[in-house]
């Protein structure tokens, strides 16, 4: 276990956005953990409506991301982008990475632990953060239940921590589409820093719905809503292709 724990910290002091589901995972019956030596290249979008009220006030953020399986246990990720900003303008500010460790899992894979430690930079305001959590996944025929507990640690003028959780629920169907819902509190889409993203209240609620077109392709549709002090609605898009390089 100590081993483990010493290999995630490694992996993940490098300079990222996670996404708060990638349901691509989900339907692979394992972990968070990408298979060995699966490539994949993606490119994420959000939108945000601040206010339906002021519509001149919308947000948009993009970011092109390479996920890679270097073990059956080990993968990571490396990303660049631009940060939330209003919608006309756009500039790669934003360098990211993570590195996900799958700590626990039992052999029929109906339970896995994983262990994801990321860090998101901004090449601008040069303020950085890091987000240590642990996926929970549990397999139940053809439904996913995720409990995810976050820490995230931000550095500004000092060092803040927050904890927070996200959790989902998804059905998988065999015809290479999987549809879900999930909820967060004081975790990825709601931080105050790290990945700012579809709101930006305590808490939040999604619909998640993607599928497989053809082979190597998959898209991921999010809509998102605020439970409290949050954006009106907002919208993320997220398109991968995947690899098999040996």
């Amino acid at each position: 276990m100590k081993k483990a724990l010493f290999v995630l910290l490694m992996m993940g002091l490098v300079v990222s956005a996670y996404a708060c589901f990638d349901a691509f995972l989900f339907m692979q019956k394992g972990s968070m953990v990408y298979p060995k030596n699966v490539l994949a290249i993606e490119a994420f979008g959000e939108y945000s409506f601040n206010s339906m009220a002021a519509p001149t006030g919308d947000a948009f953020l993009a970011e092109g991301r390479l996920f890679y399986g270097i073990s059956d246990k080990a993968s990571v990720q490396l990303g660049f982008g631009s940060g939330e900003k209003p919608r006309d303008e756009l500039a790669l500010d934003v360098i990211s990475a993570s590195g996900t460790y799958n700590i626990l899992r039992n052999r029929d894979n109906s339970y896995t632990l994983d262990g994801i430690m990321a860090c998101v930079g901004n090449l601008e305001s040069n303020n950085y953060s890091f987000e240590i959590s642990a996926p929970n996944i549990f397999r139940v025929d053809k439904y996913v239940i995720v409990a995810h507990p976050v820490v995230e640690l931000i550095k500004e003028d000092k060092f803040d921590a927050t904890a927070g959780a996200h959790a989902g629920f998804f059905r998988v169907f065999d015809n290479g589409a999987i549809f879900g819902i999930g909820a967060e509190y004081q975790s990825g889409q709601g931080g105050p820093y790290f990945s700012d993203r579809l709101v930006e209240g305590e808490a939040a609620t999604s619909l998640f719905f993607g599928a497989m077109i053809g082979d190597n392709l998959f898209i991921q549709n999010e809509l998102a809503k605020g439970l409290a002090n949050s954006r009106d609605f907002g919208y993320a898009l997220t398109l991968k292709g995947v690899f098999k390089l040996k």
